[in-house]
């Protein structure tokens, strides 16, 4: 064995990954200073890397949270502006900032640990993904209609239902004698599915990702037709 196995070392190494999962987007291991042992880098891209160390896990935990407060601060303050220019108003309480929908309902969204986060728990991407998620709010706020949505949308109108478009949403009608039935579709994250986009209804129920257009109108010709 290359390792000592010894208590002192393997604490170390379950704090080590402690770290890891809390503080995604850092490399995130021991230091080759014995007073400094724990470390973490992040790589910077177009900026200089952030090398970080500590002599303990507390320590480094704290380093590693002020850094994130930062982050954060700025994202906010670049998701704001970009939310602006889509039309979106915005108000920043704190750390999160408050929006509100087409027809006025005040929603949220705050950021930590490296990524945006909506009122719902729902995460909606990175830290530097400011501009895809910015376009994700505007059509979750309904200021603007997913585009799977709208193929959705195309595919059930040439099945023959009655189609009502109104972002964030569309509702599927069934068409011809007897009692109407509708069902009203949405396209937002799913926790479970690493916050890819799924089609939902107003129900709150998964039919299907937004990529399989063609298992959505399944499952909603199968929902319209037990209604």
């Amino acid at each position: 064995m290359t390792h000592s196995g010894s208590p002192a070392a393997e604490d170390r190494e379950g704090h080590l990954a402690a770290l890891r999962a809390e503080f995604p987007g850092w490399d995130i291991g021991p230091s080759d200073m014995p007073s400094l042992p724990y470390r973490a880098v992040r790589a910077g891209g177009g900026e200089k890397a952030i090398v970080l160390v500590s002599g303990s896990y507390d320590g480094l935990w704290g380093l590693l949270s002020r850094q994130d407060e930062a982050d954060c601060e700025r994202a906010l303050l670049a998701l704001g502006k970009a939310l602006e220019e889509r039309g979106a108003k915005v108000v920043q309480d704190g750390v999160s900032l408050v929006t509100r929908t087409r027809t006025g309902i005040a929603r949220s969204v705050a950021a930590g640990r490296g990524r945006f986060v909506w009122d719902s728990g729902n995460g909606l991407g990175s830290l530097a993904a400011v501009d895809e998620v910015a376009l994700k709010i505007t059509r979750l706020l309904g200021l603007e209609l997913h585009p799977q949505l709208g193929a959705l949308a195309r595919r059930m109108g040439v099945r023959g239902y009655k189609v009502d478009v109104g972002a964030p949403e569309i509702t599927v009608t069934t068409a011809g004698g007897g009692t109407p039935r509708a069902v009203r579709i949405t396209c937002e994250p799913r926790p479970k599915d690493d916050d890819r986009d799924w089609f939902w209804t107003h129900w709150g129920d998964p039919l299907a990702q937004a990529g399989d257009i063609t298992g959505a109108e399944v499952a909603i010709v199968g929902l319209l037709a037990r209604s």
